[in-house]
């Protein structure tokens, strides 16, 4: 399994992630989550940490993308299959809404999630650290 959290060359075009090229940025601006619990997100990665501390904090945050992203994986596949499993035939109003809702509910954050991982590895490769993903 960690070897599909691995970034993969494709993912990477001209030192951005291609998830950049779809509109991540954009995305990031209107994320459901704190819109929907009503509060700010808090701050994931502590800066007022010591060097060694903060290169901790990295690691823990990309094992953390991981987590994240099989949680919307999961939520996908159960979408997916709710659509199914209904009994009913879905109209086409209705499919188009799924997919809509499943695009940014659990699509578009699967693709932030790759794109931290992307950006997390960057930084520990920059200050002469190991991806967690080299054996």
């Amino acid at each position: 399994m960690k070897n599909y959290f691995k970034p993969k060359k494709i993912e990477i075009y001209h030192n951005r992630t291609i998830y950049e090229f779809i509109g991540i940025k954009l995305y990031k601006k209107f994320l459901p989550m704190p819109r929907v619990i009503g509060r700010k997100w808090r701050k994931i990665i502590q800066i007022k940490l010591n060097r060694s501390e903060r290169i901790n904090e990295l690691y823990r945050y990309e094992r953390q993308t991981r987590s994240n992203e099989l949680l919307h994986i999961i939520t996908t596949i159960g979408c997916i299959g709710l659509i199914f499993i209904s009994g009913k035939k879905p109209g086409g109003f209705d499919l188009v809404f799924l997919t809509v809702i499943n695009l940014y509910v659990n699509i578009y954050p699967i693709f932030l999630q790759r794109h931290n991982r992307i950006r997390i590895i960057k930084v520990l490769l920059n200050n002469g650290q190991k991806s967690p993903y080299d054996e």
